[in-house]
């Protein structure tokens, strides 16, 4: 966690020059002849500004949880969460394996006299059957489906000129029924957008052999026309009817990282108020479906695990959708909210199966290729309640090299604090060299009491800000001149929320336009001396 605070640069002092200026120009207005002065000495004093700044509850949470990060109609600062399950489709359990038909229509032997229009010479009518299986459809509207036709006669006839005609009367694209005219050979037909209907997977077909105008008599030995039809790559962008009772299928796990506060927790013990979890299932299959989660749970990086317990338990029964291309929501309620939230997980996991139609052997279903089931979670966690150990840092750059040299006869850092956020803090400073190594700290753990708590009222609003005025802490000399070496500070703290006068800890709210204004500054007392 990173604590932003915005800091001035420290200026350069030359101190000990200046001084020496001062004392010089002195003697023009001295009676040297009364005087003999040998050596000027001073002690003065000197603030130089460390680091100051406002720091709001935003500072408190991670950068990646920025785009989380709410506020409420007064004010109050809250966490949302939000995810979709990336849902397989239901769909998958809908594979139709390729049909083919092999159909003889018997030619009769004789003469056909010379015409100058066709004849319908031999056909026939059939109802077939598609043989799905557990499937019973009603109607199909195909999406990527050939329907291939192939055309012999045996025996072989030259003379014979003739066309089969194809009729598929309850297939039709935009109202049109299928009706085709295929010759000797294989021809492709696709069946994108046509609609079949159907009769638990049956359908009717009709085969005409059409003899062509012709100027001459035809002699015709007794024959057959074998028709065969293939349907391949049997795909729908709907389908409606009895899908059967299918096992489950198993949708991919999924996760929602939400990690508060970054790292900051991983420590710290705390407690929500009032958080709230929602989860639903949509669902835009029409086919009853029973939903299993196996598991659901919150997790942490550290490996510990947490059920959601929810009502109605699982398997769930889900709502389904009155018709294709509506959806049908399913709530779901997550019964041990406050004990997840309080948990703070880094991730919610889950992992779903399904199943459709179980101990059912009838019924009306329907399902569209763009169908899905979509497990969504909500979780929103207002920042109400109260924590303890809370852990952040920041690292301040620092250049003390103008005073470095001068004479230091004690030191003091001094810290002004206007703290509107419901929250103490003991605060470390630890020395670093350039590459960011720590060799010391400034402070005993007694003197690291630095900011005071707000006091709340009992809604857990601010009350009064926490007021540390003036506060010097002395640090010793050889701190002092460790700290001249320094290039950076690390700013450590440790944060609990405000206790009242028992010593507990009442739930308080954080609201946006609280904010703790933080000045920092090192008083420097030199020991000057120059010879006149």
């Amino acid at each position: 966690m990173i604590l932003k605070i915005r800091r001035n640069k420290l200026l350069g002092t030359g101190l000990l020059s200046f001084l020496l200026l001062v004392a010089l120009s002195c003697s023009d207005i001295l009676n040297t002849d009364e005087y003999e002065i040998k050596k000027l000495q001073a002690t003065p004093s000197y603030d130089l500004p460390l680091a100051f700044g406002d720091l709001s509850i935003n500072d408190l949470l991670s950068e990646e949880e920025s785009a989380n990060i709410k506020v409420d109609a007064d004010g109050l600062v809250y966490l949302l969460y939000e995810q979709t399950l990336k849902s397989q489709d239901i769909r998958d359990l809908l594979q139709f394996p390729n049909k083919s038909l092999n159909k003889t229509v018997p030619v009769p032997g004789g003469v056909i006299p010379a015409s100058a229009s066709e004849q319908n010479y031999a056909s026939i009518s059939t109802t077939e059957d598609f043989s799905f299986n557990p499937e019973k459809l009603t109607e199909i509207k195909f999406k990527g489906t050939i329907l291939n036709v192939s055309v012999n006669l045996t025996p072989a006839n030259s003379n014979f000129n003739f066309e089969v005609q194809v009729k598929l009367a309850n297939f039709k694209n935009n109202g049109v029924a299928l009706d085709r005219r295929i010759s000797l050979g294989t021809t492709a037909i696709p069946l994108a957008d046509y609609v079949a209907t159907l009769n638990d997977n049956k359908f009717p077909l009709e085969i005409a052999v059409i003899v062509k105008p012709h100027n001459n008599p035809i002699t015709v030995l007794p024959s057959n026309v074998t028709v065969s039809l293939s349907f391949s790559a049997i795909d729908f962008q709907y389908v409606k009817g009895f899908f059967g009772d299918q096992a489950a299928i198993n949708i991919p796990a999924e996760s929602i990282d939400v990690s508060l506060f970054g790292s900051t927790l991983n420590n710290a013990t705390v407690s929500f108020a009032q958080p709230k979890l929602s989860f639903n299932v949509s669902n835009d299959y029409g086919i009853p479906t029973k939903v299993t989660f196996n598991p659901l749970e919150a997790r942490k990086k550290n490996g510990l695990k947490l059920p959601l317990v929810i009502t109605p338990s699982s398997p769930v029964s889900i709502n389904v959708p009155a018709s294709l291309g509506q959806s049908a929501i399913t709530d779901v309620t997550v019964n041990n909210t406050k004990q997840l939230i309080d948990f703070a997980p880094d991730q919610f996991y889950y992992k779903v199966s399904a199943r459709i139609n179980e101990g059912l052997t009838t019924g009306i279903n329907f399902c569209a290729d763009t169908s899905k089931i979509r497990v969504s979670m909500k979780a929103e966690i207002p920042l109400y309640g109260k924590a303890s150990n809370i852990v952040l840092a920041d690292t301040v750059s620092i250049d003390l090299s103008d005073v470095k040299d001068s004479n230091i006869e004690s030191g003091a850092i001094k810290a002004n604090i206007n703290n509107q956020l419901p929250l103490d803090a003991f605060i470390q400073l630890y020395l670093t060299d350039d590459k960011l190594v720590i060799f010391d700290s400034l402070f005993t753990i007694a003197q690291t009491a630095i900011v005071k708590a707000s006091s709340v009222n009992a809604t857990g609003e601010l009350a009064a800000p926490g007021l540390t005025t003036n506060l010097e802490i002395p640090v010793p000399k050889e701190k002092l001149n460790k700290l001249f070496d320094a290039k950076n500070l690390i700013i450590k703290a440790r944060l609990n929320t405000t206790r009242n006068a028992n010593g507990t800890q009442p739930d308080v709210k954080f609201k946006s336009n609280y904010i703790m204004k933080v000045n920092f500054g090192l008083r420097a007392t030199f020991k000057l001396e120059a010879d006149l």
